[in-house]
């Protein structure tokens, strides 16, 4: 006891109570920022489905049910060509082409002669009367001959032909299927960041959802069976312009009946609509979602984007006013957070089939609490109108 006490009275001695104070909440900070990293984020690389309990011995058909709201004869040439010819024997795909041109209907239909398991449905476009993502999903559903369904969009491309098989083998261990779609890799760093942002988002409701907390789901990887669609009616909140995935899958997810499907070959890639300006109107509509979700949801990233701005504010003012040695402790507690948080990062994003992330994830590191508050400070009113 005399030995502690005589290293207490020497760094009160040499630092005072200020440094004391100081060095304890950097440490503190740091054990609070690694327990999340490694206990919940890291969860995902470590994540195995077949520890869940399995309820079925064989992959059931799948409808695969995507809307269209433009002529996109490119879609048709490449995207829609990977979905009609997945690895897979027993599904079908089920367009729901919102629009007037008949013509490119027609086209649409002549695929049916290639791929008979293909089923296409129009609905006429009326400006007088939008049709919205969600009535086209619900109309879509409603059409599809097999009784679990994989619900996707015109911008994502499933990243491989077992897309389709893997996430069928989620429905062996649950009724609601989880996986993950990142953004297109592109050159610049503006693609950077929304890459990040989406894998730092996806990350957070992944993990959530594998400790059996479900609130989020990706538009473009999402399954369940048919009969959790009509428990709860449908996408039922049709006077909304968003978040028809996330307000779903809160309504038929419990702790025993989602399966999360977590493998490179099992993911989508978003394409891209514009740059920054673009990226930053999508990014205030989809926060107006954020006030809908429980309470609980939310807490865990809250938390973790605080330490982390107390934990760098911490380590700067250590750098400013203190002594050398005081420095460079510091700063090494700050390096071995880095060195943990890209252990963390590098493997998730294996794991979700995302690279090139890992060399600049210490800008987005810094910068993302700033960001994230800057899309919640600035979300319109006119976006969060939707939402009522």
């Amino acid at each position: 006891m005399e030995v502690i006490y005589d290293i207490i009275y020497r760094a009160l001695m040499t630092y005072g109570g200020f440094g004391i104070a100081l060095g304890i909440a950097i440490l503190v900070l740091f054990i609070v920022q690694i327990s999340l990293q490694l206990g919940i984020y890291g969860r995902i690389a470590s994540f195995r489905l077949m520890s869940r309990k399995q309820i079925r011995t064989e992959e059931p058909a799948i409808s695969v049910v995507v809307p269209l709201f433009a002529e996109d004869y490119d879609y048709l040439d490449t995207t829609l060509t990977t979905l009609l010819t997945q690895d897979y024997s027993k599904f079908e795909v089920v367009l729901v082409y919102v629009g007037n041109c008949n013509d490119f209907f027609e086209d649409v239909k002549s695929l049916q002669r290639l791929y008979p398991h293909f089923s296409p449905v129009h609905i006429d476009y009326s400006p007088h009367y939008p049709i919205s993502t969600k009535t086209a999903l619900n109309v879509g559903i409603k059409s599809a001959k097999y009784d679990f369904v994989v619900t996707t969009s015109s911008d994502a491309t499933p990243s491989s032909e077992r897309w389709l098989s893997l996430l069928a083998k989620g429905f062996l261990y649950g009724d609601i299927v989880l996986g993950y779609s990142g953004i297109v890799r592109q050159r610049g760093f503006q693609n950077f960041i929304f890459r990040e942002h989406q894998f730092s988002c996806s990350v957070a409701w992944l993990s959530s959802a594998i400790r059996r907390r479900t609130y989020s789901a990706s538009r473009n990887v999402l399954g369940f069976a048919k009969h959790l669609y009509f428990d709860v009616r449908g996408f039922n909140h049709l006077n909304m312009n968003v978040g028809e995935n996330d307000l779903f899958v809160q309504q038929i997810a419990t702790r025993e009946n989602v399966s999360i499907v977590l493998s490179p070959r099992a993911t989508c890639t978003e394409r891209t609509w514009g740059g920054w300006g673009w990226w930053w109107r999508r990014e205030k509509m989809l926060q107006t979602t954020h006030r809908y979700y429980p309470k609980w949801a939310m807490v865990p990233t809250i938390v973790e984007f605080l330490f982390r701005v107390l934990f760098f504010a911490a380590v700067l003012t250590a750098v400013i006013c203190m002594p050398w040695e005081f420095k460079l402790a510091a700063l090494v507690v700050a390096l071995l957070r880095y060195f943990i948080v890209m252990f963390v990062v590098i493997r998730n994003s294996r794991r979700l089939g995302e690279s090139g992330l890992a060399p600049l994830h210490f800008i987005y590191d810094i910068i993302e609490p700033i960001l994230r508050l800057a899309i919640a400070l600035f979300s319109h009113k006119k976006y969060k109108k939707s939402w009522l």
